[in-house]
């Protein structure tokens, strides 16, 4: 029975660049990856090692957040605006006397200086300097430190965080620790990627080193509930693709683990399939007098890694994020452009590694240079 997912060395991402490789990368461009499975939570997680784990601290310590919760970035008002409002209903719903919120890996401290405007005495943890300094702006207690923390953290009604569970080696015993920070009656409220369509299709555009657990919503109940808490809710968001859960300190704790591997058995089978087609359409596009354009290519990393494209001057990268716009990832000479630069300088093939955007991208294309000018696939035409 497979237990792991070897994939081999894939793009150690972290953050964009205005010229490739400056500042130099303190960490490497590419690190091993594998997949492994945790049955008792049907969980499907990174491989854990000392050495990818190494580099992780290394960048959390980084002057530098990749984060899009933060002031002036161009997705923090609507994707921040979706948890803000998640996170009123739930106090208005399950604890109205809510008075002090607590975030666990705060950022740039965008949704607690909301939540500050809006009357709550907020407070922070968080080890990077983005947080330290955005909160010494805001008038925003930080506690500078991962969490749990060895320092005094006083209770509070209320604990959120916003893209942080994916990224802990042991997210039961994370969300345990909650229990003894909350009041009586407190509450957890938190967003994850929501990884289901990824699982399901076997889609490996989700890979990020980042990110130590891949959830859907049965794998992030079982890890709730294992740590002691009643789910109240867990739900797709309006914006963004995350999943919100709401919870309480559970009466009954009662949870029983899981057994079964064929949920991870399915996602392999899938995963080499799907990886074989779009591999195959990379090598198509860089064949002799074709150019290949990836759109949204952080979702294109793993399997350009996989198809090997080294130094491969026939490949360049779209994204509709300004905020990336001629920045560059690490490991990859090729500057980042935006849609009017397709329109101008068109590509002959196209793949783009959107789900929730692909067609609409791919219409968008269509509608300004003709279905004839350029041969275009969504990652859902590759899907099973």
């Amino acid at each position: 029975m497979k237990r792991e997912i070897k994939l081999g060395k894939l793009p150690f991402y972290w953050r964009m660049t205005d010229k490739p490789n400056s500042p130099v990368n303190p960490v490497p461009d590419f690190v091993d990856f594998s997949f492994e499975f945790n049955e008792d939570y049907q969980l499907i997680i990174q491989k854990r090692n000392d050495q990818t784990w190494g580099y992780l601290e290394t960048i959390y310590k980084e002057d530098y957040n990749v984060g899009y919760l933060q002031e002036g970035h161009d997705l923090a008002i609507s994707y921040g605006g979706d948890f803000l409002e998640f996170i009123e209903q739930s106090i208005d719903k399950l604890n109205p006397s809510t008075k002090r919120i607590s975030e666990v890996g705060a950022g740039g401290c965008y949704i607690l200086g909301k939540l500050k405007e809006k009357g709550f005495d907020v407070a922070a943890i968080d080890p990077s300097p983005i947080a330290i300094q955005a909160g010494a702006e805001l008038g925003i207690e930080v506690i500078e430190d991962f969490y749990p923390t060895s320092n005094e953290m006083p209770k509070t009604d209320m604990i959120i965080h916003y893209d942080v569970l994916e990224h802990v080696l042991e997210p039961s015993a994370f969300i345990k620790e909650h229990a003894k920070d909350l009041n009586t009656g407190g509450l957890i409220a938190f967003a994850v990627p929501d990884c289901t369509r990824y699982i399901d299709s076997g889609d490996m555009s989700m890979i990020l080193h980042e990110h130590l657990n891949y959830f859907d919503q049965e794998s992030l109940r079982n890890v709730v509930e294992s740590a002691g808490f009643e789910v109240l809710s867990i739900r797709p968001a309006d914006f963004g693709g995350v999943l919100y859960c709401v919870a309480k300190v559970s009466e009954t704790k009662d949870w029983t683990a899981k057994k079964g591997t064929s949920k991870f058995e399915k996602f392999d089978k899938n995963l080499h399939t799907l990886k074989n087609k779009v591999v195959d359409l990379i090598n198509l596009g860089l064949q002799e007098n074709n150019t290949l354009g990836c759109y949204i290519p952080l979702r294109a990393m793993p399997y350009l890694a996989i198809a090997d494209i080294g130094s491969n001057n026939n490949i360049r990268f779209f994204d509709d994020n300004a905020g990336i716009y001629n920045q560059y990832f690490d490991g990859f000479e090729i500057k980042v452009e935006n849609f009017q630069d397709v329109v101008d300088e068109p590509v002959t093939h196209m793949v783009i590694m959107s789900a929730a955007f692909g067609q609409k991208i791919k219409n968008k294309i269509i509608d300004k240079i003709g279905k004839d000018k350029m041969v275009i696939y969504c990652l859902d035409d590759f899907i099973i």
